[in-house]
């Protein structure tokens, strides 16, 4: 029965559509753009001038760091801190690894650094490597065989890959007939059957990036018709999921800087097609206000909800992309009101100091994947260095996935003992508890978090003081909280209970950091004396 329950209350919060999708692809029907429509892509009119290489994005040297394109020609791939030999012809198919390394094996982003180091040394190597990675997925891929090169977040992810690798590389590849009708046939194919196959069932970020593949193979393709039937759908998605301050509604700094990227990639084609005024609707400068907001200061991206580095491409590369290309130039917001995200930022004698601050919902009620139990969780960076932190998230499939979603996995407060949200399964949330701000001024904030049922309120306040962190948490009602904070390094003394824990800032490695848990009792409050790092922020 309490199995029942989750299951019951993980359903209530989905949209009546996503059952009923879900149901209907159980038993094999298909997700259309629209009823009974089916693209007929002409290969012969693609137009890789209609999709403008976005070289600030695509050789992001953040990006091109995690590569190794040595070892690429040796037919080793490193994804996801995680390398395996490849077989070209069978590797495809094999179980390497987990399912999410297999995902971004089929993204096919590594032909980007190929590309790169190609026009850099002008070896042939390089290119001869790529272009046979891509004839060897065709070969080993047939639309028929199906599995994961043919999932729909995969197609669009990986025709993002393929058409960067084309557009950085026209010179070089223009001269090669045969390669490029090959890679041209195998774009209709996915685009056709993306097409039948979006993932309405999942929506949010899965059905957001189905559309914008879409758009931007419309154009390629000189599709109008299939266009003006994607365009209204995906400008409705981008209205609710980026959120008025800029951040992506499911509230991972990574996947919003996922979805920037992707968004400024539908823009430049739309622009570039004679489309440009559609892509108005995309809240671009939002967006890079709220990356700009988030990570001013900061060395990596901070951990809340389903988040790590080496995922997204960098805020430097993304920012650049925005000024060079749209004419963005991002601004400060101390609050981002939508998404509950407070930043406070202080000038001290340890240096700069840097708060980011959770007082939000969770996410969106019908797509609570992503949802870790972080309401009222903080990171602090001194000089750019992650101090005081979240744990991160490590991998999607694994043991320990369910543990870095736990409570005590984030510098935040636990209720009664019970934790924030009833996170059951890898992607499943039954019933939760929310957040919300109550004030925030530069250095001080203060929110709320309303437990699950409403059965009590936890008030927590921080202030950045001129030599160290304050922060006061109070129970409103009967009960007990326990706060918890967690260090990347330079652990304080404090009371409270001193034990290890599992700190994972990218996907795929972590590593044993300090978590210091306070007795149970109705309010807590701790002062922490910033540490001092030599490196300074420019």
């Amino acid at each position: 029965m309490s199995k029942l329950r989750l299951y019951i209350d993980t359903a209530l919060h989905l949209k009546p559509s996503q059952i009923a999708y879900r149901i209907w692809r159980k038993l094999g029907g298909s997700m259309r753009l629209h009823v009974g429509y089916r693209p007929c892509p002409d290969a012969n009119k693609a137009d890789i001038r209609r999709v403008p290489a976005l070289s600030e994005i695509d050789f992001d040297p953040v990006f091109l760091a995690r590569f190794d394109v040595n070892a690429l020609l040796d037919d080793r791939v490193e994804l996801l801190n995680h390398e395996e030999r490849m077989d070209w012809r069978e590797s495809w198919h094999a179980e390497l690894s987990t399912p999410l390394w297999h995902f971004n094996l089929h993204y096919h982003e590594y032909l980007l650094p190929l590309a790169k180091a190609f026009l850099d040394e002008g070896d042939k190597r390089y290119l001869d490597k790529a272009k046979a990675i891509v004839d060897s997925w065709i070969d080993a891929c047939p639309r028929e065989r199906g599995g994961v090169a043919w999932d729909p977040y995969v197609i669009s992810m990986r025709i993002v890959s393929w058409l960067a690798f084309r557009a950085e590389l026209d010179d070089a590849l223009r001269t090669d007939d045969a390669f490029c009708e090959r890679i041209n046939a195998s774009l209709a194919e996915q685009y056709v059957h993306l097409s039948q196959h979006l993932e309405k069932d999942l929506l949010a970020n899965h059905y957001l990036e189905n559309l914008k593949a879409l758009a931007i193979l419309a154009c390629y393709f000189g599709d109008r018709k299939t266009l003006e039937l994607a365009l209204p759908m995906l400008k409705t998605q981008v209205n609710e999921q980026v959120l008025d301050d800029g951040m992506h509604f499911e509230l991972s700094p990574m996947y919003q800087k996922i979805v920037l990227e992707d968004l400024m990639r539908a823009a430049i084609v739309l622009r570039d097609s004679g489309f440009g005024e559609h892509a108005e609707a995309f809240k671009l400068q939002q967006m890079c206000d709220c990356l700009y907001s988030m990570e001013r200061g900061i060395d990596r991206t901070p951990l809340f909800n389903d988040c790590g580095d080496n995922v997204a491409k960098s805020r430097d590369a993304l920012l650049l992309c925005a000024r060079e290309r749209f004419g963005v130039v991002p601004e400060f917001h101390g609050v981002l009101k939508n998404s509950g995200y407070c930043i406070l930022e202080r000038q001290t004698k340890a240096g700069f100091v840097k708060v980011i601050f959770d007082a939000g919902k969770p996410g969106p009620a019908y797509a609570m994947g992503h949802v870790h139990c972080d309401a009222l969780s903080f990171e602090c960076f001194v000089d750019g260095e992650p101090w005081i932190v979240n744990c991160g998230t490590f991998a999607y499939q694994d043991a320990k996935r369910l543990e870095f979603k736990k409570t005590h996995s984030h510098s935040t407060v636990m209720v009664n003992g019970e934790e924030q949200h009833e996170c059951w399964a890898p992607f499943r949330v039954a019933r939760y508890s929310t957040g919300a701000v109550e004030d925030s001024a530069a250095t001080i904030v203060r929110g709320a978090l309303l437990q699950c049922g409403g059965k009590c309120k936890v008030v927590r306040e921080i202030v950045l003081e001129a030599d160290g962190l304050r922060v006061v948490d109070h129970l409103v009602g009967d009960g007990c909280i326990e706060s918890a904070f967690v260090f990347a390094r330079d652990v304080p003394e404090a009371d409270g209970q001193i034990d290890e824990v599992a700190y994972a800032p990218e996907f795929g490695v972590y590593r044993d950091s300090c978590r210091i848990i306070s007795q149970p009792a109705n309010s807590h409050e701790v002062y922490f004396t910033y540490p001092r790092y030599k490196k300074a922020v420019v």
